[in-house]
């Protein structure tokens, strides 16, 4: 069965541009045109994954929000807008009291939309969480030195973990300038383009990650490399 995503906006065309592309995609998409009926469709049939506006009538994004991990605090929410400034303050506050989400800016394009599916898609196809390992790198922009990384960071995982056991996903943080980053910050345009280094997130099993820095320093020669900071 497809994942079940759900489009919290009141706009008709945003609703429609996610169900399109979404839905070519493979995905199951269900829209909901304000935040009330947007709790009462995950209530009636949970969605792996939920795109949520801020700026709606009725009650507003955060609000919806809050209500929505209130009732099952596993749900895995972006909010997409345009009036982040606006709402950071609330954002914060909902943040520090335990309200987890990420953050994406308006508007998305077609590959950002299929790259958060998907990424929510390999983390439910039936492996428990604790049992995989999950990395997620962040950097600026993808270049020649990051690209032969990743291969070889790809290449020692795989014959480190069992297939279906580990994923690697990489996000080029200008083409999501208000993604949440590990360690709670919010990327503004001006603060990744200063951004050195990727920024690393670890989930799962990490058990074996001593063998997979020891393999990887060891290409290099002198196993002395930073390789990641």
């Amino acid at each position: 069965m497809p994942n079940n995503i759900l489009v919290i906006d009141d706009d008709p065309a945003i609703r429609g541009a996610f169900s399109l592309i979404l839905g070519e995609a493979g995905y199951l998409v269900r829209e909901a045109e304000n935040g009330l009926q947007g709790i009462a469709m995950a209530q009636a049939e949970r969605p792996d994954l939920i795109f949520l506006d801020l700026r709606m009538p009725g009650i507003d994004g955060v609000e919806t929000l809050r209500r929505l991990k209130v009732i099952d605090n596993t749900l895995s929410i972006y909010i997409v807008t345009a009036f982040a400034n606006e709402y950071m303050e609330q954002l914060k506050i909902a943040h520090d009291e335990g309200f987890n989400f990420q953050l994406a800016s308006k508007p998305l394009s077609s590959k950002q939309m299929k790259h958060i599916a998907h990424s929510i898609k390999r983390s439910t196809d039936g492996i428990k969480e604790g049992d995989k390992l999950m990395l997620t790198l962040y950097i600026v922009s993808l270049n020649t030195e990051f690209r032969l990384l990743i291969e070889q960071l790809s290449t020692v995982l795989a014959a480190t973990y069992k297939t279906g056991y580990w994923n690697l996903d990489v996000v080029e943080v200008l083409d999501m300038p208000e993604k949440a980053l590990s360690k709670n910050i919010f990327a503004t345009p001006m603060l990744v383009r200063d951004l050195p280094e990727p920024v690393l997130k670890l989930l799962g099993n990490l058990s074996k990650m001593p063998e997979v820095i020891s393999s990887l320093t060891s290409i290099h020669g002198n196993g002395t490399d930073t390789i990641i900071m």
